[in-house]
């Protein structure tokens, strides 16, 4: 019986894969991104001081119309250079095992609920940054199990998802799972003409104060532990800030550690940072022994 024992929605923005001197420079303040520094420093030693062996992410840039994908194959190897951003992410080695038992099991409970998932067990499946930036700044020996988002489904489609996810780490023999939604916050862009002046860490170049207000009022609710606040957010969330995949990586990591009865606190691991006009954050959920999940 395997157990899920960390739960983190982590950022991924292109910038964390390029050298420290140019992140530096970019950030137009002399001062690095903490999503590096102490960000995913201090996810590792979590993660290692609760003796993660799998990692499941929900990938957000990789958007699905019909059906949940799972990418169940045994082994992952090759060298990713990202489409869409070729000159920061380019020519990354990726060599990690999959969890092919744990996907197996979520496609089949998935099934059984009447949730469109499928479970692909090629390794020739495409990767995506939101996955391989993850994998090279948190991997040690873990396994990895990746997951698409649902650009059709509902809010309560992507907790049931988590659901089952949930349903299928307790039927898998063994397995100390941390959960890792990867994606952002509010999510629009500044338009081309004007993106090279927003090249920054400061949350002043966020795209607008009220998508700033919005994103600080979820984190606020996360440090309370007070999901059900921000599942009734949520339609105004997702039709006026336009979160990252949908907010999907949250939404379906929600429905595997309890759902709207969820108190597990959120601790910021850190700063809320801009990222081009969106909103980026780590923020690492207790899951204690006792509480709700």
């Amino acid at each position: 019986m395997g157990d899920i024992v960390a739960a983190a929605v982590v950022a991924h923005q292109p910038m964390v894969m390029v050298p420290e001197k140019v992140r530096i420079e970019l950030g137009q303040t002399g001062a690095d991104t903490t999503l590096v520094e102490p960000g995913y420093r201090l996810i590792r030693e979590k993660l290692a001081e609760l003796d993660v062996d799998t990692f499941v992410i929900f990938d957000t840039h990789w958007l699905t119309t019909t059906e949940h994908v799972i990418a169940g194959a045994a082994y992952f190897s090759g060298s990713y250079t990202s489409d869409e951003m070729p000159r920061n992410i380019h020519d990354v080695p990726y060599d990690y095992p999959g969890a092919p038992d744990l996907a197996e099991a979520w496609h089949k409970i998935g099934k059984e609920r009447r949730l469109p998932t499928v479970n692909v067990t090629t390794a020739s499946l495409p990767l995506h940054y939101a996955t391989i930036n993850l994998v090279h700044h948190l991997r040690t020996r873990e396994k990895v199990l990746s997951a698409g988002v649902v650009q059709t489904a509902s809010m309560e489609y992507y907790l049931a998802v988590g659901q089952a996810l949930a349903s299928a780490v307790r039927n898998v023999d063994g397995g100390r799972v941390a959960l890792l939604g990867s994606g952002g916050m509010s999510h629009e862009f500044w338009p081309l003409d004007v993106i090279r002046d927003h090249f920054a860490y400061d949350p002043s170049h966020v795209i607008s104060a009220r998508a700033r207000a919005m994103d600080e009022q979820i984190l606020e609710l996360w440090e309370r532990g007070d999901h059900a606040a921000v599942l009734d957010l949520y339609p105004e969330y997702a039709s006026s800030y336009h979160p990252e995949g949908r907010f999907a990586h949250y939404l379906m990591l929600l429905g595997a550690i309890g759902g709207r009865e969820c108190r597990a606190r959120g601790v910021r691991l850190s700063k809320y940072e801009n990222a081009v006009g969106t909103g980026q954050v780590h923020v690492l959920f207790q899951l204690h022994s006792g509480e709700a999940r």
